[in-house]
């Protein structure tokens, strides 16, 4: 007797990945707020512990670091081959995916060599330094992240609705968490120093932060196609009549 046919939809690849890196973001988060305060280990919540430090979101270097520069690599290779395929199919996103690789690669060694911490001294030169722009980098900083919308408006325009619903919110977040939380942060320490509000503050920028990279790794998912061809399958490029304009 045949087996009934399944009737189930999977779940849509960009879906998936959302999810995944979601709640991977969620545990980093978790474990930073938990490590310190694990009751077997009161030395862990010391200045100075070798363990909170690994798990601090505040701390380069480490396990948070790590997740965020790899979350920033798998968006630009995802991007990458994005491009490559847009490329074969003669889809006019082919640049702007380009682009989008390139600005994703610039993120994740900004990250991992704390690149903008470099760039203090010369937004204290073009009037950063204090209230919202304590962490003077912001300042010249802005130059960068205008880059970041250009490639993503570029890229928006010819690309499927969910891929770029997932642009824009990864832009907004990535945005949101480096330049409004983080000012509004700096603003906190420097009037209060670092308390329960400036803590708070910087959980949910790490978090913002992390899941914009999540959604910048998503959105290429939603864009390719697996395909039947000669000798198998093969991935491709969604097909250009649908997202050409």
């Amino acid at each position: 007797m045949a087996a009934p046919p399944r009737t189930g939809r999977r779940l849509p690849p960009e879906i998936v990945v959302l999810g995944v890196g979601t709640g991977a973001a969620v545990f980093i988060v978790l474990l930073h707020i938990a490590v310190p305060r694990a009751p077997w280990a009161p030395q862990w919540r010391e200045p100075g512990s070798a363990v909170g430090t690994y798990f601090d979101v505040a701390r380069e270097q480490n396990l948070p670091t790590w997740f965020n520069v790899s979350l920033l690599l798998l968006a630009a290779a995802m991007a990458a081959l994005a491009a490559a395929l847009a490329r074969t199919a003669g889809n006019r996103a082919a640049l702007p995916w380009a682009g989008l690789a390139l600005v994703c690669a610039a993120l994740s060694l900004d990250d991992m060599t704390s690149l903008h911490e470099r760039l203090h001294p010369l937004g204290v030169r073009i009037g950063g330094g204090s209230g919202l722009t304590y962490a003077a980098w912001l300042v010249p900083g802005l130059a960068f992240a205008a880059l970041v919308v250009l490639a993503i408006a570029l890229l928006v325009r010819r690309v499927g609705r969910r891929a770029r619903l997932l642009l824009m919110v990864g832009v907004g977040c990535l945005l949101a968490g480096a330049f409004g939380v983080e000012s509004l942060g700096n603003a906190v320490l420097e009037a209060q120093g670092y308390g329960r509000a400036y803590a708070y503050l910087l959980v949910v920028e790490e978090f913002l932060e992390a899941f914009g990279a999540v959604c910048l790794l998503a959105a290429p998912f939603a864009e390719l196609r697996i395909q039947h061809a000669e000798g198998g399958l093969q991935l491709a490029y969604r097909p250009s009549a649908q997202t050409a304009r």
